[in-house]
């Protein structure tokens, strides 16, 4: 009897738990596959203007790939400047289907560490880093990551950052 018992609550705790697996695996919200063109590694140059208006040449290779079967983004970069390291990020985002927006968390060793959202216009991603710093990045027509920043000064936006990013293969 004890055996049978001990079975059946087996039964019932497993059971349980591979419906709740199969329930959260349903749930993978379908934000998310606006980010699958993004999905690799990628190597690039890129420019920002510095504090005196001069322009920084830099390297950088991201990773971008799904976790948790795609519930979460992770963005690993690398900058270079001259063959140094620059800059270092990684960033992890979700999808909040109630908002219509991506939740990021941001840890970097050159920009402010926090929690930002964006959200997908027209094929590209924009967010903020404050109300005066925008980024956009998308995948263009040759396949290749463009990302720019701007930088409100009063009346308009002027650019301060480009990258292009071709995947490796």
């Amino acid at each position: 009897m004890k055996t049978l018992f001990t079975s059946l609550l087996l039964f019932l705790f497993f059971g349980h738990a591979f419906a709740q697996s199969d329930a959260l695996l349903t749930k993978n919200p379908s934000g998310m596959t606006h980010w699958e063109p993004f999905i690799g590694q990628w190597k690039g140059i890129g420019w920002r203007l510095t504090e005196d208006g001069q322009k920084t040449e830099w390297h950088h290779a991201y990773t971008i790939q799904f976790k948790l079967d795609g519930r979460l983004l992770m963005l690993e970069n690398t900058t270079t400047v001259k063959g140094e390291v620059h800059h270092k990020s990684l960033i992890l985002g979700t999808y909040d289907e109630n908002a219509n927006n991506f939740p990021l968390r941001v840890y970097s060793t050159l920009t402010p560490e926090g929690d930002y959202s964006g959200v997908f216009e027209n094929g590209a991603f924009i967010y903020f880093m404050n109300k005066n710093l925008r980024f956009s990045m998308q995948v263009n027509e040759n396949g290749q990551i463009y990302e720019t920043g701007e930088m409100n000064m009063g009346d308009q936006w002027v650019q301060v950052f480009e990258m292009l990013s071709s995947k490796v293969d």
